[in-house]
């Protein structure tokens, strides 16, 4: 017997009950919509972190002090700018406070003292005004930078340079707004005030600097900076008294953790899919009862038992593969609608394929028992069957 005519008969027996068919399907479909739809938040996160590391740039590095006891100060960030010769340039950094009001508004936000080199060590552009200027850092004027989220918050979009804000009580003259740059889990550039960091260091009693940012001048000198660093500070303060870093680093963990959260994601979908084919192979078997004549019949005229046994393997996965079709296009769908309503998705052809293949995988798997049981069956016996 032809492959064609084997599909002709397997798909005649799928239609000869469609609601039957359609509601056995449905658990397939759940089943392959929810491994994309859900697939594609964590390929959508896992695109974010990189985006987001990428646009600080795979040559930075990340210093933090590890003990009290070890000072960092700006003379010594400046010192590093002389002693460490594939070193591009520093970006210090002191957190300060949150709220801020402005005629009666009132809102929480992440306030950074840094210094004149944020533009340039971030690799960030201006939406409006600039930036401040060395001058400014160095005499302490009040003035701020504001992401563009707080632009929207506080003035609806509108042009707030020249404008003033308060910080802790104390007013702030806006002086540029930073470009939308989006956000990683609600935080970000776009969320974030930045002022000289002399002022942040002055209204909080301090002379720390909470994090240096340090530009390698590429990113094959990155390891040769962080060493050279780490000697610096394990000279004057002792061993281990420095965290450093690099965004490489932690932009592999980060993707590590993300590929771990998609699997876990993924698997969780897929046990709906494992229940859609437990589900089709008691239809299966209903249909192996119902047909027993059929079969009896086919075996008394020349059917082999190869040819029943594909016969319902086939049109399992024949169901199995529909309902895949239409799962993929819910799943599409699916990722489009979650994407509206908030985080972000991306759906990799590859999550396609594994969710489309593993459906028509699971009919042949659920499909296997029914057709065999069809295959067994004595042609006497069937065709005495009521």
């Amino acid at each position: 017997m032809k492959l064609s005519d084997l599909f002709g008969v397997s798909l005649r027996g799928l239609t000869t009950n469609k609601l039957r068919s359609a509601l056995t399907m449905l658990g397939v479909i759940i089943g392959v919509a929810s491994v994309i739809a859900l697939v594609s938040v964590g390929e959508g996160a896992r695109r974010d972190v990189i985006e987001s590391f990428e646009s600080i740039g795979t040559n930075i590095l990340r210093l933090y002090m590890k003990r009290w006891d070890a000072r960092l100060t700006l003379d010594q960030v400046n010192e590093l700018k002389q002693r460490v010769p594939d070193l591009e340039g520093t970006l210090s950094q002191v957190w300060w406070g949150e709220r801020v009001t402005y005629e009666g508004k009132e809102g929480y936000w992440s306030t950074q003292g840094v210094t004149e080199s944020f533009p340039h060590i971030r690799s960030h552009d201006l939406y409006t005004g600039r930036f401040f200027t060395a001058v400014e850092v160095e005499i302490a004027r009040p003035v701020a930078v504001i992401g563009w989220q707080i632009m929207q918050d506080l003035f609806a979009g509108r042009n707030p340079v020249g404008k003033y804000i308060y910080i802790e009580q104390e007013p702030f003259e806006i002086v540029g707004v930073l470009e939308e740059k989006g956000e990683y889990l609600g935080e970000g550039v776009d969320h974030t005030i930045y002022v000289p960091i002399t002022v942040a260091m002055r209204r909080r009693g301090t002379d720390r600097v909470d994090e240096v940012l340090l530009k390698a001048k590429s990113r094959d000198t990155v390891e040769a900076v962080q060493l050279t660093v780490e000697r610096i500070f394990e000279a004057r303060y002792g061993p281990d008294s420095v965290w450093i870093w690099t965004q490489q680093s932690m932009l592999e963990q980060l993707q590590e953790s993300t590929r771990t959260m998609t699997l876990m994601l993924g698997a969780i979908a897929g046990v709906s899919l494992l229940v859609g084919g437990i589900g089709v192979m008691n239809i299966m078997l209903v249909a192996v009862t119902e047909r027993t004549r059929e079969i009896g019949l086919r075996k008394a005229m020349g059917a082999r038992q190869s040819h029943i046994l594909l016969q319902f393997l086939l049109e399992s996965a024949c169901l199995c593969a529909l309902g895949g079709i239409a799962g993929v296009l819910g799943g599409i769908g699916g990722s489009r609608l979650v994407a509206k309503l908030g985080p972000r998705t991306a759906i990799s052809p590859l999550s396609i394929g594994v969710a489309f293949g593993f459906a028509v995988l699971v009919g042949f798997i659920f499909g296997v028992y029914p057709a065999m049981r069809a295959a067994r069956l004595e042609p006497v016996e069937a065709l005495r069957s009521d």
